[in-house]
Order: structure tokens, then sequence, then C-alpha cells
């Protein structure tokens, strides 16, 4: 099956500064794909150009094999969900929602599509509230709904749950992966957090400095990351004699393990967090590494001479 999105070689330059360089990339027809980076890596910069907000400076962006060069916002079946969901205050959640389909879809039975809608996103019951009365998750269930009626090829998100605490940021992002299995469009999320990209993403690409790191399954990147930035932007990593390994892959032991090769130091600290602690051993060659045992691991101390140990497998190899 043809990917739904296709950016070939798309670049992006400002006076002084160059926000994308020559990227990429494949998004397939129902899957949720994540783009993720730092802050000013070029992930909010490429769903715009995807959007037409903006024109790339070189490249193509094509929709279904369709260069979208020259298309304006409305003529692209794209839809996007922003940052602070752009809701009017002034409008009920009804209204909210019918608003892109009288302008897009003139004509179509509005009440009807905007029932369907909330009830596809649990808003069912609320069409008479105003944003002021809705909660925050509530807020980007009618954003979402209000992009969702019009059925896009393609729905892109710009960090939608950065203004949710964090604890509704965990049950809104389970929602939102329900839904878009529920509904089949293609998402395509733009996040700073790895940790919410890996969550619900069924591919992900990294972006740093304007240029795609890697692409592909979270698990892939994780454990097999293409360069030293990806190891460390998806997770914590200890450098050990020149091999990376994840803390969760770092054994710690009282006793040299036999048959394997293990590094001496001693515990620093030990932090609790609840289902796990974490380890931080000094070595005894310099720097310090972190290795996350079971909280029914509970023998160690601190100033407790250890050695750290992993195996070949586990290492992160570029």
């Amino acid at each position: 099956m043809p990917p739904v999105l296709q950016l070939v070689d798309v670049s992006k330059h400002y006076p002084g500064h160059a926000a994308l360089s020559r990227v990429s990339l494949e998004v397939r027809r129902g899957e949720f794909f994540a783009l993720v980076g730092p802050s000013g890596c070029g992930k909010t910069t490429t769903l715009r150009l995807v959007a037409g907000l903006e024109d790339p400076t070189s490249g193509d962006i094509r929709l279904n094999g369709r260069s979208l060069l020259g298309l304006r916002p409305y003529l692209r079946n794209v839809s996007t969900v922003f940052q602070n969901y752009a809701l009017f205050p002034h409008m009920t959640v009804a209204e909210n929602v019918a608003f892109g389909l009288r302008y897009r879809h003139p004509g179509e039975n509005s009440a009807r599509k905007v029932r369907e809608t909330l009830e596809l996103v649990q808003l069912a019951g609320k069409e008479s509230r105003y944003p002021a009365q809705l909660s925050g998750g509530e807020k980007q269930r009618v954003a979402l709904a209000r992009s969702l009626i019009l059925n896009p090829e393609l729905l892109l998100l710009d960090e939608p749950l950065s203004a949710l605490d964090p604890a509704l940021r965990k049950q809104v992002r389970a929602e939102l992966k329900a839904l878009q299995r529920r509904v089949g469009v293609t998402f395509v999320f733009v996040t700073h957090d790895q940790e919410e990209a890996m969550s619900v993403s069924d591919r992900m690409a990294v972006l740093h400095r304007g240029q795609l790191e890697q692409v592909g399954p979270p698990q892939e990147l994780y454990l097999r990351p293409a360069s030293r930035f990806v190891a460390s932007f998806l997770g914590s990593v200890n450098w050990v004699n020149g091999a990376g390994v994840r803390p969760e892959a770092t054994h710690v032991s009282a006793a040299p393990p036999e048959g394997r090769e293990a590094v001496k130091g001693h515990v620093e600290r030990i932090t609790f967090l609840g289902d796990r602690l974490h380890l931080g051993v000094r070595l005894a060659s310099g720097g310090s590494v972190t290795a996350q045992v079971s909280r029914f691991d509970a023998g160690f101390e601190p100033g407790q001479e250890v050695w750290i140990w992993w195996r070949p497998e586990e290492e992160l190899r570029f």
C-alpha cells in the first residue's frame, strides 16, 4: 500500500538558520506516527509545512502521491489540532465542532455529524457547554472532534497534551491511542516527550538540529539506536569503557560475576522509585553509572563495593 504522506528532500531555511535540511520520510496509511526531538529540532516546522501554513524552501510534500506544493491549507485534506486547542470561547461544544464542517463540507447534515463525532470522542451530552465549562481533557477531545468531523486523510497534532497535568496526560494519551485505532485516521503526532512518543506511536522519527536521525518502531529505536544522540534522547545511557548500556541492562553484584568482564565501583546513592531502585555507582576507573534493580533487591548500601557488568547483546551499538 502506498504511503499516505511523503516528504522528499524537504528543507526549510530562514535567514541565518536552517530549520530543516533534506528530510525524507514516509507515513503509512492508518498508522500513529510521532515526530519527536528537542526544542528547535524542526518537528513543528515539519508539521506546519505539511499543513500548508508555511512553504518549504526545497523538496516536495505529497499526500497520496499528489504534491501539496502551492496548495492552500483549506484545500488539503489535512486537519490540525493545535497545542492550545484554539477553541472559540463564545461557541458551544457543538458549534465549535461544526465550525469547520460548514466551510469544508457545506450542505451536510451537520447536527447528525456533530452528534456522531461527539459520541466517538465520548462527549455525548455536552453539546451545549462552553469551553470554560470543560476540563483540559475535554477541551482536547473537542479539538479532536472538530478535526475528525472533516474526515481528513491526515490528522496533525502539535504537542496536544502539553497543557495537561502529568497524571491526566497519561490517561489522555491512552484515550488518544484508542481513538486513533477506532477511527483509522492517520495521526502525525509532534512531541518533545520521548516517553509519550514511544507509548502511543506505531513508528516514530527522531529529529535533531533540522536533520532526520532515525525512523522506525519505538522498540527498535530504543534498543538499536542509529546514533549516540538517539540513544541518549530516548532514555538514560551509561557509557562504560566505550559501550552504551541502558540502566535496566546494567547489572550490579556484590562480587565479581564468573566468566564476565566487570568494572569495580562503589555505591554513591540509592533512589527509591516505587517499583524499582536506581543505584548510583561511582566507578573506580572514573565516572559514574546508574543501575536499575528491583525494589526487592534492597541489600545494597551507600559506600558498598560492587561490580558492574552487562551482557554483550545488551550493548547499544552504532
